[in-house]
């Protein structure tokens, strides 16, 4: 109730760029198989499912980050939702924004969407709040509301959603944030990265492992996190299995599997 999705599709409209919104983000994760509803049921469970936590929040955000990665090839795209920017860390070009705006203005908000009384508004309010604060520190390890987070922090108390949109735009048309063919080309191999990880997290054989993914140009370089040379044979993942999953993946020409490499190949997920 802060008017990121007002800002957001005025942005979308002055920059002629496409407008993704988070739900889109989860509704393809759901397609997947990727429950965000099971997975915030588990956080709340009082039983110790920490393991299998560990294993669902990687392949949700796995899942998540695909979708956005995919999105954002082109490198002109305004997303809006809660800490979608940690999916994008290592990409350049990316302006990280974050509204706020008073309380009595979130409320009023509120009300007005959901016909709510003032009381019910204000604890609705605090309740999201207090979600969001949560599932970021679960999901991301990071603190929502910490400024060092974002390039921008916009406090509309005095500034409307158009002065914001002004604002933002004039930021983008700098040359900092011109998407350049070198730019480009670092989406695209961190797309492809994305999708052969959500391709082994996904595949019934290998969704127990975790992996590093390189990519560069349709070369995929796989690493195996925290393993010795020898980890495959023992542990009845075969190298030809990985081999067959990362080419199914489209836009992959050659497949490379190294479980020591230090030095990166390219773009990595």
């Amino acid at each position: 109730m802060s008017g990121g999705t007002a800002l957001a599709e005025c942005l979308a409209a002055r920059l002629g760029y496409p407008c993704l919104s988070r739900e889109v983000l989860v509704h393809t994760a759901e397609t997947l198989g990727i429950s965000e509803e099971a997975l915030r049921a588990k956080i709340h469970q009082a039983t110790n499912v920490w393991g299998d936590l560990r294993g669902d929040r990687r392949i949700y955000l796995v899942a998540l980050q695909s979708v956005l990665a995919d999105a954002c090839v082109s490198g002109d795209l305004v997303y809006h939702g809660n800490a979608g920017h940690f999916l994008l860390s290592d990409l350049p070009n990316i302006l990280r924004v974050r509204l706020i705006a008073p309380l009595s203005a979130r409320i009023r908000a509120a009300m007005e969407r959901g016909r709510l009384d003032y009381r019910a508004a204000r604890n609705y309010i605090r309740y999201v709040d207090q979600e969001r604060i949560q599932w970021t520190k679960f999901v991301y390890g990071a603190d929502w509301k910490d400024p060092a987070n974002y390039d921008l922090v916009i406090n509309l108390k005095d500034i409307s959603i158009e002065t914001a949109c002004d604002l933002v735009a004039g930021v983008v048309c700098l040359p900092a944030y011109v998407t350049t063919p070198d730019v480009r080309n670092k989406l695209q191999n961190f797309a492809l990265a994305c999708r052969v990880k959500l391709a082994l997290a996904t595949n019934p054989k290998s969704r127990n492992f975790e992996f590093e993914v390189r990519a560069d140009g349709g070369k995929v370089e796989l690493l195996g996190k925290g393993v010795s040379a020898g980890w495959l044979g023992k542990s009845g993942l075969s190298e030809e299995d990985l081999l067959s999953i990362a080419r199914t993946v489209s836009g992959v020409r050659e497949v490379l599997i190294n479980p020591r490499r230090k030095e990166p190949l390219g773009s990595a997920a």
